[in-house]
């Protein structure tokens, strides 16, 4: 505070009916300030306030009236210096004819400039768009502080602007309307402001804005102040010279048209989207779902046409350009219109979630708003604004780090996750695996017993390819929700797994390798609705979720030891650790898929593995992993046959075999085996075991690869009259 500010000034405000308050630096000392809006205190409360505040800052209240036509004095405050000439000018302060005085004043930055206004216009907050400031419409119920007051952030007395309010009439200030306050919000909202305001390559931003003005209703001198308030003082192009024409082909185009009628509404906002950048295409992969890419955005993250976001987005631009709200039926009908374009009269493109690519090249969606990737080749990384690919952003996407250059950083990774060579190894398969753009992909199944940290370990995971608010979700009971899942997310984590249907395990491999699902559309008696997705996945649980075959030969298992109960840190300690790491392993991780688009061609697929197309992969990326040649596929070969074999001697089938028929094996038929089995008294009860000698068969089929690893030979010896024969013997290094 300075001596005597408010002791000084306050006197001459009150003196022309201007309501004036103290502040502590920016903020009023009184509650209910705003009631000294309606009279100027009378002569002794004015020395009580002098007396008692007389160095303070002064405010001065804003919506006091100045005459009697319901005219109050109001405010726009510019937050920012590239928009000051811009109010100026559109007020007409900078005309040579004008007639209006500037008065205003200014603090850090921006401006506020007095004017009159209509007691009906409120106070309003503008924003600004592409990082522009806001302007506050300022009115009844707001204040401003006044010079020589002392800015708290500088230290320095705010500065007049123009000519003191204390010496000016303010009948003299220049009015601003509703319909000022209309097309500021249509410009600052505008991307082509800022690029008006750079002063380069301003022609085809100035055309768009000219026609979003027209549509505004601006009239052409308005135009015209507004181009001159965004150029710089220093532009040397010929924006100005070719203004007057862009007015007129946007006149004649039809912009400035105000009907209502819903159809012409339609195809206005239509045009209008067109026009801001929108792109229209077909999803390659479902060729009856219309996407669109939006301005705001970029070109590489597109939506569903008839999504909430777009819809949304059709709002505030017709909002923009006529100032009054669309309603619901030519919005709908601009909607239907735009998916119909998109899937008759546009390209068909494919879609990815978070991961894109093919065989030279791979792009990582990083989640930011304006939409930049990692982009992966042959020769490494980079991070781009723009990408060939498109992609979609399911419910609670999440953003990624900007990945940066670490020393040792996946090791670094290891010892944070507390696990041996074997273990690191089986984790760094499934990462490189999962930043593959296409299937199919290895299933992480992570067992533990409680406290093992289970959950946590696959929430990392999770975070490294695919940071989504849904961190951890269910196993779900049915295969179309599966499906529904895996088109909202990239990487699907489920949590706390203890059992499984067959036919969720069957899903899980199709999703793994590539499948779909088909059922009825809603209200249709014969139109199909297929969902087609291969996504990496993984499952936690305590242990004996995964029980089948087709499954565990898709698996990469991890079974995590017990943590120790001394020492052991919050998760929000682990998450502060893990962040600081993050960049450093993403670049490790991108590198080696760099070094894996190297190496591919030139890899042979590894034989004995199920999944080749996915240990190929893993192959190629082993040693931009820091790892010798084969180490990692070595190890997913241990791991899996450790784990089916661990599976199968625990089935209850193998469980009964191995009562009924051994030492000396079995040969004769299915059903002679089957009473064998059913005669078991534990059997009888027994939910898992074959109700029949066909589901026997069928089990016996399906299990035979499994079962040979536990040294169980199964083999069909043909049918007769009787049925289906069958031979089981027992290895002796497999039958413990």
């Amino acid at each position: 505070m300075s001596n005597g500010i408010f002791r000084n000034e306050a006197p001459k405000f009150w003196a022309l009916n201007l309501p004036v308050i103290p502040l502590i630096d920016k903020v009023p000392i009184h509650p209910g300030w705003q009631g000294n809006l309606s009279s100027i205190p009378n002569e002794e409360k004015q020395h009580d306030l002098i007396a008692a505040h007389p160095n303070n800052n002064i405010g001065m209240l804003l919506g006091v009236p100045i005459d009697e036509s319901n005219t109050v004095l109001a405010a726009p405050d510019v937050d920012d210096d590239r928009l000051v000439k811009l109010v100026v000018q559109l007020l007409g302060l900078n005309r040579a004819d004008r007639r209006a005085v500037l008065s205003g004043k200014r603090g850090k930055k921006g401006a506020t400039i007095f004017v009159r206004a209509s007691k009906s216009l409120k106070s309003t907050v503008i924003k600004g768009a592409g990082g522009l400031g806001n302007i506050d419409f300022l009115a009844a119920g707001k204040m401003t502080v006044m010079p020589p007051s002392i800015h708290p952030e500088t230290g320095k007395p705010y500065e007049v602007v123009g000519t003191s309010l204390l010496e000016v009439n303010v009948a003299n200030l220049p009015e601003i309307t509703d319909h000022h306050v209309k097309l500021l919000k249509v410009i600052i909202g505008s991307e082509h402001a800022v690029v008006l305001l750079s002063g380069t390559v301003t022609h085809d931003a100035g055309v768009a804005l000219v026609a979003v003005l027209v549509r505004a209703g601006a009239t052409d001198e308005e135009i015209t102040d507004i181009f001159v308030g965004l150029l710089p003082d220093d532009y040397k192009g010929d924006s100005l010279k070719e203004l007057p024409e862009w007015i007129k082909s946007a006149r004649e185009k039809g912009f400035a048209e105000t009907d209502d009628n819903d159809d012409t509404q339609s195809a206005k906002v239509v045009a209008l989207a067109l026009s801001e950048g929108a792109f229209l295409f077909r999803d390659v992969a479902n060729r009856d779902v219309a996407m669109v890419t939006l301005p705001h955005t970029g070109k590489a993250i597109a939506y569903r046409v008839n999504s909430g976001t777009v819809k949304l987005w059709l709002r505030n631009l017709a909002y923009k350009a006529w100032g009054r709200p669309i309603s619901s039926h030519p919005l709908n009908e601009a909607i239907s219109t735009m998916e119909a374009v998109a899937l008759f009269d546009s390209p068909s493109l494919p879609v990815f979630a978070r991961v894109a690519g093919d065989g030279s090249t791979i792009a990582v969606d990083l989640g930011t708003e304006d939409g930049r990737i990692v982009r992966i080749s042959r020769e490494g990384r980079s991070i781009e604004t723009t990408s060939a690919y498109k992609f979609v952003r399911g419910a609670g996407f999440g953003s990624l780090p900007i990945p940066e250059t670490g020393d040792d950083s996946l090791r670094r990774f290891q010892t944070f996750l507390g696990l041996d060579d074997q273990n690191y190894r089986l984790l760094l398969a499934f990462l490189i695996n999962a930043l593959r753009p296409e299937g199919p992909y290895f299933i992480l199944l992570v067992e533990g017993e409680q406290g093992s940290g289970k959950s946590f370990f696959c929430e990392v995971i999770k975070r490294i390819i695919d940071p989504n608010d849904a961190l951890r979700v269910r196993l779900p009971d049915k295969p179309q929700d599966l499906m529904i899942q895996a088109k909202e997310y990239r990487l699907l984590s489920f949590d706390n797994a203890s059992g499984m249907s067959a036919e969720m395990s069957d899903a899980l491999c199709s999703l793994s390798t590539g499948g779909g699902f088909a059922v009825r559309k809603l209200y249709t008696d014969g139109d199909l609705y297929v969902m087609t997705y291969t996504r990496p996945f993984m499952i936690n649980g305590i242990g004996g979720y995964a029980n089948r075959p087709d499954l565990m030969e898709r698996a990469i298992p991890i079974r995590l030891p017990s943590m120790p109960e001394g020492g052991r840190k919050t998760e929000e300690e682990l998450l502060a650790e893990f962040n600081r790491m993050l960049p450093g392993v993403l670049a490790a991780l991108y590198d080696a898929v760099a070094h894996a688009l190297q190496e591919y061609d030139s890899i042979e697929p590894p034989r004995h593995l199920r999944m080749a197309d996915s240990a190929r992969w893993i192959s190629a990326a082993e040693e931009g992993l820091g790892e010798k040649p084969g180490a990692i596929i070595d190890a997913i070969a241990i791991a899996q046959n450790e784990f089916v074999v661990d599976r199968v001697n625990d089935d209850p089938l193998v469980l009964t075999l191995r009562k009924v028929a051994r030492p000396l094996g079995f040969e004769g038929y299915v059903g002679d085996l089957y009473i064998k089995i059913i005669e078991q008294d534990d059997a009888r009860h027994h939910r898992t075991l074959p109700k029949s000698p066909s589901h026997l068969s069928n089990q016996l089929v399906r299990m035979r690869p499994a079962m040979a690893k536990a040294g169980i030979k199964v083999e069909f010896l043909g049918k007769d009259r009787k049925g289906r024969k069958v031979s089981i013997r027992f290895e002796e290094a497999g039958a413990s």
